[in-house]
């Protein structure tokens, strides 16, 4: 299935194509924080692969990937952010948040609340009306995403995963939200 560009709420967002890498790359490069605090390693390549990447198999299902470019109306179309979601995955009424990065100079403007509680929900529902909930999962030092989600009214789940980044264990905890939730108020 083919998507277009999708607004909503001054959000515009669009499927990154090739030509978009060095672009999704730039907004990895403006997000200092996430690299050098959460995930402890340079951006460098982090557009391409997440573009390369193929979307995880699941058995009698259908995964989709969805790698986004979000761009802000109210700031003559400038690319403030990229998602990367799997719709579809763990199962068929989910659309899992691989990634999703705001500019660190957009940050604390209202990008991602309205992006997780407007844009996001909704573009799901037009593009893939069976998803009922969107999952993130975050490393338990990302507070500003954890914050962000609270905010978002994103409940915390029972899932969580030990990982191991650089050789430090590290939590990931998952929360989710029902888009119905949102979107039928």
């Amino acid at each position: 299935m083919n998507i277009g560009r999708f607004a909503f709420e001054q959000l515009l967002l669009s499927p990154v194509e090739a030509p978009d890498v060095p672009v999704v790359q730039s907004i990895l490069d403006h997000a200092a924080y996430y690299h050098t605090t959460i995930v402890q390693y340079s951006p460098a390549g982090m557009a391409q692969r997440c573009f390369d990447a193929p979307p995880p198999e699941v058995k009698n299902s259908r995964v989709f990937k969805r790698f986004l470019l979000v761009q802000d109306q109210t700031r003559n179309n400038m690319p403030v952010a990229a998602v990367d979601l799997f719709v579809g995955y763990p199962n068929y009424k989910i659309a899992s948040i691989a990634m999703c990065v705001v500019r660190e100079d957009c940050q604390r403007k209202g990008i991602g609340t309205r992006l997780l509680t407007g844009a996001l929900p909704a573009f799901l529902r037009e593009f893939h009306p069976a998803v009922e909930t969107i999952s993130v999962s975050l490393t338990d030092n990302n507070v500003p995403a954890l914050r962000c989600l609270l905010k978002c009214a994103y409940s915390r789940t029972d899932r969580w995963e030990k990982l191991d980044i650089k050789g430090r264990p590290i939590i990931a905890l998952t929360y989710r939200r029902n888009i119905s939730d949102i979107l039928d108020k």
